[in-house]
């Protein structure tokens, strides 16, 4: 499909597929069609979930095509269209394929476009909304990030660094291992701190409250202010955290870079006093960039260092944290290929698998403890395969009775190379991950919620991503096909409550 991109192989398609699909995972969209900028000055399709035959999808597009001057147009940040309008001349090749809406997403490292996703129609008719649109931006950035990371080069005549990639794992180059470092914040760890900033803001003395992430390609802001208080000068609040940042002798986002999104709560009444305001740097890394708040008080400087200094406990806590939960995945992807053997199809779906369950998980409403617990078993769920003929069983479509027999012992190999590491919950859903409602499952033929709970959710991701993702053992149908076959098996072979999970998350 890519041939004509430099440095393209089958491993690099595999690691932008994997954070393509995020966009079916996060956002729900039905289709998804990754275009890099190539030789001759065009944006060449290099992968996408989604798109049959039947779908009328093009293979390049020139710097003159329609889609390609809208993506231009839209200063790096995605967009999306809900309506024919909104469409305008688009509007036409979306609906022969079918669509009806439209998300598209620039990739943008430094000042040049590398590539873009167009995305297509949500599950259910739903149309884009606004919270969609942060979550493309972050995938933008993961996909631009990982191009950085591969040393990929996306151009005429130079060619492309070798790069020896893992899939589903972290890209390295050959000569100069890279050891994974944790992120300053995962998505657990700040919305922690914005949490920490709603309670600060819930207290008379406290306007308002910002929290920014800033690197030197940007920064993001969420700024929590009461329902019916005077707007915020955002101008001086951009300026009052750039000095802060140069104070802390950190990079400073250029202008036009700085985004800020309006929080607004109904809170009690503030303090009569002029709002005075603060800020300080919270927390930061070398490549993580930082993160900064600012409190605008009522009542004083006190009060303000007091607001800051409690923000800043909150935030090295969801550091230490998020620290402790990638340092426990970063072990569990050694469990899944801890020597010289690899198995990209395993951790490919392994990871998928993990996103999904957290994704369910978050539905439920589960603690925060066992949301990482619930990542984990997904992640963990088929480790029991490295033991077995991977390669042979993973695409065997027909298998003999020798060769079920030995994929059914899967789960309890995964329990052996659990066992003693003190993950009791994750060892057990490993075990039962194939345990079915109505009792017919193995290996103990445990009923309804006899089985754990993790265990049923592993369950029902784990064949969602097997029917529905192109690469596993079996053809795959679309994601709403998927779901109607699982729902079909509820109360039977599913947990009915895990099944309206999966369909809050894919549908």
């Amino acid at each position: 499909m890519s041939a004509n991109i430099p440095g393209w192989s089958p491993a690099i398609e595999r690691g932008f597929k994997e954070i393509l699909f995020r966009f079916l995972e996060e956002i729900q969209c039905t289709r998804a069609a990754l275009y890099l900028f190539g030789p001759g000055e065009l944006f060449l399709l290099a992968t996408q979930y989604g798109f049959g035959r039947r779908d009328p999808l093009a293979v390049e597009h020139r710097l003159q095509d329609p889609m390609v001057v809208r993506v231009r147009g839209l200063r790096g940040l995605a967009a999306a269209a809900n309506t024919k309008e909104e469409l305008g001349e688009l509007a036409d090749s979306l609906k022969a394929a079918g669509n009806s809406r439209l998300l598209l997403v620039p990739l943008v490292a430094g000042d040049d476009i590398i590539g873009f996703v167009d995305a297509r129609d949500k599950g259910r008719r739903r149309p884009f909304e606004r919270t969609d649109l942060s979550k493309a931006n972050k995938i933008a950035a993961a996909m631009v990030d990982f191009a950085r990371r591969t040393g990929f080069v996306l151009g005429d005549d130079e060619p492309a660094e070798e790069v020896v990639i893992e899939a589903g794992s972290a890209p390295r180059q050959p000569e100069q291992q890279q050891v994974n470092q944790p992120p300053m914040l995962d998505d657990a760890g700040l919305e922690n701190v914005h949490d920490a900033a709603l309670d600060c803001l819930l207290e008379h003395q406290v306007v308002a409250v910002a929290v920014t992430l800033a690197a030197t390609a940007g920064a993001a802001t969420l700024l929590s202010t009461r329902e019916g208080a005077a707007e915020i000068d955002r101008e001086a609040l951009c300026r009052h955290q750039a000095a802060a940042l140069a104070e802390a002798g950190l990079p400073v986002p250029g202008r036009g870079m700085w985004k800020i999104e309006l929080r607004r709560v109904a809170a009690g009444s503030e303090s009569s006093s002029p709002p005075m305001i603060a800020s300080t740097v919270l927390l930061k890394g070398a490549a993580a960039g930082s993160l900064t708040a600012s409190v605008i008080s009522g009542a004083g400087a006190n009060a303000a260092r007091a607001t800051l200094a409690r923000l800043r406990a909150r935030a090295e806590d969801a550091h230490e944290k998020t620290a402790l939960r990638f340092s426990r995945r970063w072990l569990a992807r050694r469990l899944l290929q801890p020597g010289v053997q690899r198995f990209p199809d395993l951790v490919a779906h392994s990871e998928a698998v993990s996103r999904l369950a957290l994704a369910m998980a978050q539905k439920l409403e589960l603690a925060p403890s066992r949301l990482e617990d619930a990542a984990l078993a997904g992640l963990l769920h088929d480790v029991g395969m490295r033991e077995l003929d991977y390669d042979r069983l993973y695409r065997s479509r027909t298998p003999s009775e020798d060769e079920r027999s030995r994929y059914q012992k899967h789960p309890l190999l995964g329990e052996e190379i659990l066992r003693g590491t003190g993950l009791d919950e994750i060892t057990a859903a490993i075990r039962h991950h194939h345990e079915r409602w109505d009792g017919t499952g193995y290996p103990d033929r445990l009923v309804g919620e006899a089985i754990p709970l993790l265990a049923r959710l592993v369950h029902v991701a784990e064949v969602f991503d097997v029917l529905s993702v192109p690469g596993r053992y079996r053809p795959t149908v679309s994601a709403e096909r998927a779901l109607e076959i699982i729902d079909r098996g509820k109360g039977h072979q599913f947990d009915p409550q895990m099944v309206e999970a999966l369909a809050k998350v894919v549908a």
